[in-house]
This record gives C-alpha cells, structure tokens and sequence, in this order.
C-alpha cells in the first residue's frame, strides 16, 4: 500500500491538520460500523493473513520524486478483502499499515504521519471490501466483485496519500496523484492478479499459499527495490553533475 513516507516534513500546517482529521473521522466512523457488523470469525484464516501481511508490510520501497513509499503486503490485503468479514479486514489492514509506517534508521517514528497512514488503510480497505460484498450481492462473477473493491481500494488509497503531500510539501494535487499512480499502478495491477489466482486456486486461505505467494511478493519487491533505485540515480544525476561542475570551476578560480 501506498503511504506518506516517514520523513521530517511540515505537517502542522492548519489545512493538513484539518484533512489529517477528516481522513482520522472517516476511517473512526468505518471502524465503528465494522464493530457492529461483525458477524462470524475466521479463526484461521484470520491470523495467517495478519500475519504475513504484517511481516510483507517491511518490505517497502521509497517512491522515487515523492514523499511515499509503497509495500508488498497489498496482496494479502486483497486476498482479505474476499475472505474475511469487515471487522478482520480492518484488522488486518491496520496491523499491516502500522507495520509499513514503523521507519528505518535514522528516521523516528512520527505518531502522526503512522495515524494518517493508519487511518487511510482502514478507509481504503472498508470501502473496497463494501464494494466487492456489493457487487457480491447484485451476483455479478467473482472477477467483476474483486476489479470493484480494487478500484474503489485504489482510489481511497491514494488520493488521501496524493492530498496530504500536496498540502504538506506544496506541490500541485493531481500532478502528485498521477506521480503516485503512475509508480504505483502496474502493482496494483499485480496484487489484484495474485489475489484472482489466490480465489481460484482455493476456496480457503492456506498455509502453502499464503507461504508461495509470499515468495513471489518477495522476488517482485526485489525489483521494485532495484528499478526505484535505478531511477532514484537518474534523477540525482543531473544535480550531481552541476555540483561538480561548480567545484571545478572554484577550483579554477
């Protein structure tokens, strides 16, 4: 999932405080409305999707040109989406958020920026799982139930993330949303395609399948990690180079 990356900006502004709010509002009230929804437990698939969908949240990358960063548990969160009640889903989204939001050395942990993150998690994953149990129910098949809850997790995923940097960091809305969807997209894509086969494959969430696809997130958290990196290069490249420029012109001086 994609998320604000934990590093020092100026979050204190009056205008992000209040969306901070509103988005800490939205995601209080969908945690309120699960907890009165909660019907039946899955007592084991439950725990296995938390689980892995904690320890892949670790596995992140820094979204190159933007102050985001996207992890791989975004399958298992998928694959929650059409096995688990709303109640879990949450759950699971908010363990595996947090996890993600905990930042590396020598960043400190922002209780802030972890909230927001937190609370976009538990909105983006409601409204999808609400969109797959909708089109559930009007009998529509299985892969038109999972496109609706990925599209409608999508855009309540990253339209928050787009906003909060754009009023943090100034930069223009919607040229910070295509820049989030642009990196991000092909592995929404990928995510929806695993938690499709994940369906079809088994009518329960097993162990060897949530190990096997773990492997698979791992090989492709891998290349993201090296094409970010590739990318992050050529973009420094240009100011590397004009900081050389203007030592050797001191040096000629």
């Amino acid at each position: 999932m994609s998320t604000v990356a934990n590093t020092k900006q100026n979050s204190g502004s009056a205008s992000a405080t209040v969306f901070i709010a509103a988005i800490v509002m939205c995601a209080a009230a969908m945690a309120v409305d699960g907890y009165f929804r909660a019907t039946s437990w899955h007592f084991l698939e439950f725990p296995g999707l938390v689980l892995v969908s904690t320890v892949t949240a670790r596995l992140k990358v820094k979204l190159p040109g933007v102050n985001s960063n996207m992890s791989v548990s975004m399958p298992f969160l998928f694959i929650a989406m059409t096995r688990l009640s709303l109640p879990e889903m949450l759950i699971t989204a908010a363990a595996s958020v947090l996890t993600q939001s905990v930042p590396k050395a020598p960043h400190k942990f922002n209780p802030v920026h972890a909230l927001f993150n937190v609370s976009t998690g538990v909105l983006a994953t409601g409204l999808g799982w609400e969109a797959f149990h909708r089109a559930t129910a009007v009998r529509a098949n299985s892969t038109a139930c999972l496109l609706a809850g990925c599209v409608a997790y999508l855009f309540a995923s990253t339209l928050p993330v787009a906003g909060i940097i754009s009023l943090t960091d100034n930069h223009k809305p919607f040229h910070t949303w295509s820049e989030i969807m642009h990196l991000s997209f092909p592995y929404y894509v990928a995510s929806a395609g695993l938690a499709s086969i994940a369906m079809s494959v088994a009518e329960n969430t097993t162990w060897p399948l949530l190990v096997g696809m773990s492997l698979v997130t791992f090989v492709m958290y891998n290349s993201y990690r090296r094409y970010f990196g590739m990318t992050s290069s050529a973009m420094l490249s240009p100011a590397s180079t004009e900081t050389a420029k203007s030592k050797s012109a001191a040096a000629g001086q």
